[in-house]
């Protein structure tokens, strides 16, 4: 990148110290002008051309998110106390479950199985 930018400020004022020619002085004219505009912008996009082609991609390293959101869950049900967090509750099985949140009849069938 260093070496880019060197080069182009080369090329852009090669001849920033060469000792200048002694010519009447001479208003300018537009076309003299022109020229001078168009081999300042072919300097200015040649340089950027060249830091451009030098410069390199970066490389994004994603995190895989479903992964990570998966493994934190399994980590916080393996992980589960339910003295530090009071969302942690044992799991039930499904006579239990059925006892405490049924409806009915089968509620109360559960609910026998559970006694027994």
């Amino acid at each position: 990148m260093k070496q880019a930018i060197l080069v182009s400020l080369a090329l852009s004022s090669a001849d920033a110290f060469a000792p200048s020619q002694t010519q009447p002085c001479r208003p300018s004219t537009s076309m003299q002008m022109a020229a001078g505009r168009r081999e300042a912008l072919s300097k200015i996009f040649g340089g950027a051309a060249l830091i451009a082609s030098q410069a390199q991609p970066l490389v994004a390293n994603a995190l895989d998110m479903d992964a990570f959101i998966n493994n934190e869950l399994s980590n916080d049900t393996k992980n589960c106390d339910p003295k530090r967090d009071p969302k942690c509750a044992p799991q039930l099985s499904n006579d239990e479950a059925l006892c405490k949140y049924g409806q009915g009849s089968a509620k109360s069938a559960a609910c026998k199985k559970l006694r027994e």
